[in-house]
């Protein structure tokens, strides 16, 4: 209907035909679609179409007085036509070059037409199309009988050939068949040579039946007893011919039954007449040879057969007597002319003539094939060839005369012979069967076998010719077979291949068990050659006997041959002979002339390599052809069909990937999705079209995968198929949306999709009448585009409706719609993707570096699924505003991810930002929505284009699978960009993973939870679970959790720590209930510190290791939180609480390793850090108390953030001198707010621990007397003063680990350098400038702050040395000046705001004063060492050691430590300070 005129090919009817004038609407209507048929068009001329036409339209009267007419004008063919009848050259052997000059007859031309018309459509049974018999003869051709067959099934369709089912067995058959073991009880089978009747024979039993629709053939099985049943123990099944009728009628049937001992019976009738099965002619041959048996049975002439025995003993048989009446007789053929009966025959045997002698040559030799040839110029003869397994001989049957033999040759010695010199090669040669053709040659099929080149055997059909009658024939022709079966091959019995030559060729039919190889033999080579395969439960019986004799005069166009198998009853198989013909003579003379079949012009030709199967080709092109071929089979006849008893297979002996393979998948397929195939018939049901289209259009890829070979194609070539099924599929589903729609409404979004697709089909340069039906025929393909055009058009189509209030609503109308076309396209074709999977398999091959994107991840389609999204949430609040005042509430209430809110800079706060304690309760589900009559009450209509409502329920409800659809689009293109390496691949992560939470968490306040907790725990979009499960179920979260915890294991649980971090809910994370949790909950903890070693996760880690009995982690943690702590009280509790873990640890393992000796002594110093910060509070406090003159009673108030500022003020103005403070203004204000953390209890770093100890320069003594605190802690306060630049060097030795090494240094050099400046070395020089002796000396450097310091650190701390000792030179500020101020102070001066530390905001200006303020000190450190401090520290290190040395001598006993130290103690003031007691002297006159 939607096709071109042009194309369509009309068909013949096999019902009866009005007259031409008259049309019958009955029968008209009754017809079946048309089918274009491009590929199998007749190439018949338009006169011969319309007389083929006018012949099916006439009346039966006149169609009988037409083939009258025809039969008698056969009887004088073409002069040239009978000029080929009476030459020994067949037509078919003639060179193409004269059969090229030949004209085609018109019956011919209209054989083609009617062949091409049946071929067009094999569902349909009512066609037949068979060319009409040329042969005069009573029985008529082969052709001619089996014409009704039409009607059956077609099993396989070629270009050139097919297959069709005939008929099924009959229940009787059906039950002999399954009763006996086929593989056991021998079983004969075949089908009669004209007429429509058919036969299956065990050794006790002969079914026979009516097959065909014959006029008057009778209907039921007849069961036929055989003879000598006797001998059916032997399990030998009888030799079984039917004979066909005497005169003109097909409607009944003859059988000849022959046991294997020789006893004969013969049916004359089985159907009709005084016959029946009970009343038959009985016979024995009596067989010279008791061990012999009889084993082939021909028809020679009609009531004349020959029966041959295994050992090649020939007994002409004779149905009818001279006067017609039937009647049996048998006699054994003579090779002595003239001895046939009577006396001349009895004294024959007297003499001892060899006439019974039989044709096999020697003690191994057996009977192969019997064949009977041309008639002779003897009146009522015929030859008769008989094959051996070594030998060939001739014979010549009559009924009116006696028979006579004329030569026995050997048969493999001529076929190795012409092999040997064909091939050049020695050849072993076999034979298997023979058959002749219409001129006399004989047919041989032969197996070739060349033991030098170690190949298998080549099956090969030869043809033998005679030059004269009794001459031997000469091999004139070798045909190799590309196919090879898969069995070793017998010469006799069922494994046996049968040639059949129906007419006497050019067809030729090799049919082996589970195969029947059709040929068409040329002049050259084969024309023509396929093999159609059985199933093996499906294997061939019998076939049909040759044509009766004579042959029709003229070549019919078409070949068939009938055969019966196991499972499906009748078969028939039929070659386009005429066509395969006049396309060979199309390739021109030169081609035919050049090409010598012998090799004898052109040298020895190759030794053939056949394939099993389709598979191993010539040339690529060849190999695509044949693929294309068998898949095309395959999926049209094959996959799917259980019924169909073919086999179809192919092989691929590719490496790999199989390009010839794909390619021609891949055009199958194609061709099904464009629909351009031939094997397709339109129909006008669109619906069952497109699901018959995706039907075969999946079988391409499940035929290649039930071939195994999956493998040979490759990931890109199954995504492709895999693509073409999906359109497919997404386009029934499609039509059928399209088809609800206009079945129930009507306006512009009804019509959005057909409007959509012409708009769509004109911009592409297509216009068609009915562009939807058109698009849906033919342009499947670009059913991604439609939506990739519709989604860039939509808005424009939208902002035309709003303009009015209807078209508003129509607009609103138009975006559902539109998602309804997008939702039936996309979730189709997933749908069918997931459901096939496993048969194309494109996600489990390491292939994807080469993978092709898919249509339904292309970033197009992502962008309209996002975009629909998107829409779709604004449509529902749009809606909502105006009709549903509860869902409007809770959208306007919730803030999606992403959101972001233009009047206001800070985020609106959702319901998703609730902290875990405060859930959101729980909304209404879609559940409870559609379970709830009263809501759907309210709706007044679920019609969506009437109720508002209604629309804005159905719009909720299409969010779902849009977000399905999008998010599995995302996670294909992710998952193609990653394998193949893409630059974009992150970014469209980022993109995946801030629209999976939105458009998840948009369904809560729509009702659509449960749709929510679906897709994100199918998607594993863990974070949002987690927060689905505390913002609408949270009376359940404990449950939902562990199930959750359950099913995701170990990444649900870092992402519930995650939650649970977010929001600091410590408590929460850390009240775990489960085991797993524990371990998993430890995981995430080390994992948070490793990334962040000062975050929360240090400060409350050691809890979840304490509940774990796991102290030395605890410990760990504590210490490292005490000393990341801010609050000196805070710092020394987790400290404590360290020492007590390091001691469980002890206790547990019952000794120390030298780790957890390291970590307690780290312990043990940041402990003394504290210490020393609380005795500075101690000291600061007791100070200004002091100045203060308050009542030792008076409790001080600190550690409060609002403390007295002035009294941070007073201490640090307390403990420096003005000149300090007027000289160093920027480093005293970093001494005040040093104070003022330490006032305050805030820890302090081990730098500005030492800054707090070493700048002051005024440090009063605590009396403790008058002092606000005991004399013991007034002791510990002046000692920690007096001690103070020592202590900062031991406290700098023990926090260095951790510090960086420009940091050590910094802070090394301001120690030493402020302790070189706290005595007053201009005075000392002065007050040592004469002549002083040398105790004096030694008496005035001893009072000096540089030797209290120097003696504390060598000889009470044994502080190493040189590691924490600095020469004067070494100390000064200037090269480490751009780290002091511009990476440590500098930054949090010019913060801007106050942060934990409590450093207060200053301006960016103090850099400048600080370098100035360093330079200072670098001033007088400059001053000092032109004072000579360097010969007075050398002095003092010296004075020192001497008296390290002394303590550590045995005359002065000291503790363990330092009497170890005795033997390095005068080093360190001579080796490590450079200088030996040979300089005292000069050192002396230097300070003279």
């Amino acid at each position: 209907m939607f096709t071109s005129p042009s194309v369509r090919v009309r068909r013949r009817q096999t019902a009866k035909q009005p007259p031409a004038e008259v049309c019958s609407g009955e029968l008209a209507a009754a017809q079946p679609p048309l089918k274009r048929n491009s590929s199998l068009a007749g190439s018949a001329s338009t006169l011969q179409n319309s007389s083929r036409l006018q012949e099916v339209s006439l009346p039966a009267g006149q169609q009988q007085e037409q083939q009258s007419h025809t039969d008698a004008s056969s009887q004088h063919p073409h002069p040239q036509k009978k000029q080929a009848l009476e030459s020994k050259r067949p037509v078919w052997l003639a060179p193409l070059t004269q059969r090229a000059r030949r004209p085609q007859s018109a019956h011919e031309s209209s054989a083609h037409v009617s062949r091409d018309s049946r071929l067009a459509a094999p569902e349909e049974a009512e066609e037949t199309g068979f060319g009409e018999a040329a042969q005069p003869d009573r029985t008529g051709s082969t052709a001619e009988s089996t014409r009704s067959l039409g009607s059956g099934h077609v099993l396989l369709r070629g270009d050139q050939h097919a297959v069709y089912d005939a008929a099924a067995f009959p229940e009787a058959v059906r039950r002999l068949l399954g009763a006996i073991d086929l593989a056991s009880v021998p079983t004969a089978a075949g089908l009669s040579s004209s007429g429509s009747f058919a036969f299956v024979a065990t050794p006790t039993t002969c079914l026979v039946w009516s097959y065909g629709s014959a006029a008057g053939a009778a209907a039921g099985v007849y069961r036929l007893a055989m003879p000598d049943p006797a001998d059916a123990a032997g399990f030998e099944a009888p030799v079984v011919a039917l004979v066909p009728p005497a005169g003109d009628a097909q409607s009944d049937v003859g059988v000849l039954a022959c046991s294997a001992t020789g006893q004969l019976r013969y049916w004359d009738c089985v159907a009709f007449g005084l016959g029946g099965t009970d009343r038959f002619h009985s016979a024995s041959l009596e067989l010279p040879d008791a061990a012999d048996r009889c084993e082939q049975i021909t028809e020679v002439y009609p009531a004349l057969y020959v029966v041959a025995t295994a050992k090649g003993y020939l007994f002409q048989v004779s149905l009818h007597n001279p006067q017609g009446a039937a009647e049996l007789a048998a006699h054994c053929l003579s090779k002595s002319a003239g001895a046939r009966t009577g006396m001349l025959s009895r004294v024959s045997s007297l003499l001892g003539g060899p006439q019974l002698a039989p044709a096999t040559a020697a003690a191994g030799d057996a009977l192969v094939g019997v064949a009977a040839g041309a008639r002779t110029e003897i009146r009522h003869s015929r030859e008769v060839f008989v094959l051996t397994r070594q030998r060939l001989a001739k014979w010549v049957v009559s009924r009116a005369h006696s028979e006579k033999f004329l030569f026995s040759m050997d048969i493999l010695h001529a076929l190795s012979a012409e092999a040997a010199r064909r091939f050049d090669a020695d050849v072993d040669a076999s034979v298997y069967d023979v058959a002749t053709t219409r001129s006399g040659d004989v047919c041989v099929v032969a197996g070739l076998r060349a033991p030098a080149l170690g190949t298998r055997e080549q099956l090969t059909v030869a043809v033998l010719r005679s030059r004269r009658v009794s001459t031997e024939p000469e091999v004139v022709g070798l045909w190799p077979l590309r196919y090879a079966p898969d069995a070793e091959l017998a010469q006799s019995g069922p494994g046996r291949p049968r040639l059949v030559l129906p007419e006497g060729g050019p067809a030729a039919f090799v049919v082996f068990r589970h195969a029947v190889v059709a040929l068409v033999l040329a002049a050259a080579a084969a024309a023509f050659e396929e093999a159609v395969s059985f199933r093996n439960e499906d294997a061939i019986l019998g076939v049909s006997t040759a044509p009766p004799f004579p042959y029709a005069r003229q070549e019919s166009a078409e070949s068939n041959l009938m055969l019966t198998c196991v499972g499906a009853g009748v078969l028939q198989v039929c070659v386009e002979v005429g066509k395969i013909l006049s396309a060979a003579s199309l390739a021109g003379a030169s081609a035919a002339t050049d090409a010598e079949p012998h090799g004898t012009e052109m040298g020895a030709a190759p030794w053939p390599s056949p394939g099993t199967r389709v598979g191993k080709a010539s040339s690529p092109d060849s190999l695509e052809r044949e693929y294309q071929t068998q898949i095309e089979q395959a999926v049209f006849f094959g996959v799917g069909n259980t019924h169909n008893p073919l086999s179809f297979t192919i092989t691929s002996h590719a490496a790999g990937v199989d390009p010839a393979l794909e390619t021609a998948a891949l055009r199958v397929s194609q061709s099904i999705l464009d629909n351009t195939s031939h094997f397709i018939v339109d129909r006008l049901d669109l619906g069952a079209h497109l699901n018959e289209r995706l039907r075969r259009a999946q079988a391409v890829m499940q035929f290649v995968a039930d071939s195994g070979l999956a493998a040979k194609l490759s990931r890109e070539t199954r995504v492709h198929l895999c693509a073409h099924a999906e359109k497919l599929a997404a386009a029934a589903t499609l039509w059928e949306y399209q088809n609800d729609i206009w079945a129930k409404k009507a306006g512009a979004a009804s019509q959005l999709l057909a409007n959509l697709v012409a708009s769509f089909l004109e911009s592409v340069g297509l216009q068609t009448r009915d562009s939807l039906r058109s698009f849906f025929r033919q342009h499947v393909a670009a059913v991604g585009d439609v939506l990739v055009f519709m989604h860039r058009n939509l808005p424009a189509l939208r902002r035309a409706l709003n303009g009015s209030e209807s078209g508003r609503h129509d607009s609103q109308l138009v975006s559902y719609e539109a998602n309804r076309i997008v939702v039936a396209v996309l979730q189709s074709a997933m749908m069918f993707r997931f459901q096939n999977a496993a048969l194309y398999d494109v996600d489990c091959l390491p292939e994807l570096a080469a993978a092709s994107e898919r249509w339904t991840e292309h970033p197009a389609i992502i962008d309209l699924l996002v975009q629909r999204l998107e829409g779709s949430y604004r449509l529902c609040r749009e809606i909502s505003g105006q009709h549903c005042a509860s869902v409007y509430e809770r959208i306007s209430a919730t803030t999606l991810p992403s959101d972001e809110d233009p009047g206001d800079a800070n985020r609106s706060l959702s319901i998703f930002d609730d902290a875990v304690s405060i859930s959101h309760p729980c909304l209404p589900d879609a559940a409870d929505t559609h379970s709830n009559e009263e809501a759907r009450m309210r709706l007044g209509s679920d019609d969506p284009y009437v109720s508002s409502l209604a629309l804005l329920r159905e719009t909720i409800d299409q969010i779902g699978p849009l977000a399905n659809l999008c998010f599995r689009a995302f996670v294909d293109r992710i998952t193609l960009l990653q394998a193949t390496g893409a630059s974009d691949a992150a970014e469209l992560v980022r993109r995946y993973d801030a629209a999976r939470p939105r458009y998840l968490l948009c369904l809560v306040p729509l009702a659509r939870a449960s749709v929510a907790y679906r897709l994100a725990e199918e998607y594993q979009d863990l974070a949002t679970l987690v927060t689905l499960v505390f913002t609408t179920d949270s009376g359940n979260a404990v449950m939902q959790l562990r199930r959750y915890s359950e099913r995701f294991g170990r990444p649900f649980a870092d992402t519930l720590f995650a939650y649970y971090d977010k929001r600091q809910a410590w408590a929460s994370l850390l009240d775990t209930q489960d085991a797993s949790f524990d371990a998993w909950l430890k995981e995430y903890i080390d994992q948070r510190m490793a990334a962040d070693p000062h975050g929360p996760m240090a400060q409350i880690g050691w809890i979840h290791d304490v509940k774990m009995d796991d102290f030395g982690a605890a410990a760990a943690k504590l210490a490292r939180a005490g000393r990341d702590s801010l609050d000196v009280d805070q710092a020394r509790t987790m400290l404590s609480l360290s020492k007590l873990a390091f001691h469980a640890v002890e206790c547990q393992e019952g000794s120390c390793d030298a780790d957890i000796d390291e970590a307690h002594a780290r312990l043990e110093d940041a402990l003394e850090m504290c210490q020393v910060q609380e005795n500075l509070v101690q000291y600061l406090t007791t100070v200004v108390r002091d100045s203060r003159g308050h009542a030792p009673e008076l409790t001080w108030r600190r550690r409060d953030d609002v403390s007295d500022k002035k009294a941070v003020l007073d201490a640090a103005m307390l403990t420096t001198t003005p000149e300090t403070r007027h000289d160093r203004p920027a480093l005293y204000i970093v001494y005040n707010e040093l104070v003022r953390c330490i006032w305050n209890g805030r820890t302090l770093s081990a730098e500005d621990l030492v800054d707090a100890l070493t700048f002051p320069d005024s440090t009063p003594a605590i009396d403790s007397a008058s002092a606000s605190c005991s004399a013991e802690d007034a002791e510990q306060c002046n000692a920690l003063v007096r001690e103070r630049c020592s202590l900062a060097v031991d406290i700098l030795s023990r926090a260095s680990i951790g510090l960086p090494e420009q940091t050590r240094e910094a802070a090394l050099k301001t120690i030493w350098r402020r302790v070189f400046l706290s005595d007053d070395w201009p005075a000392i020089r002065k007050r040592l400038g004469g002549n002083v002796p040398d105790s004096e000396l030694r008496a005035e450097l001893e009072q000096t702050h540089l030797h209290a310091v120097l003696e504390n650190c060598l000889i009470t701390r044994e502080l190493a040395h040189p590691d924490w000792y600095l020469l004067p030179a070494d100390a000064f500020a200037a090269d480490d000046l751009d780290y002091l101020v511009s990476t440590r102070l500098e930054p949090r001066f010019a913060s801007g705001s106050e942060d934990g530390s409590g450093w207060k905001p200053l301006s960016t200006t103090t850099a400048s004063a600080l370098q100035k303020d360093y330079g200072v000190e670098d001033s007088r450190l400059r001053a000092a060492i032109d004072c000579g401090l360097d010969n007075y520290y050398t002095e003092i290190m010296r004075t020192v050691s001497d008296q390290m040395s002394r303590c550590r001598s045995p005359a002065h006993p000291a503790d363990g430590a330092a009497s170890d130290m005795d033997a390095g103690s005068s080093s360190v003031g001579t080796e490590v300070l450079g200088y030996d007691e040979d300089e005292d002297d000069e050192m002396q006159m230097e300070s003279d």
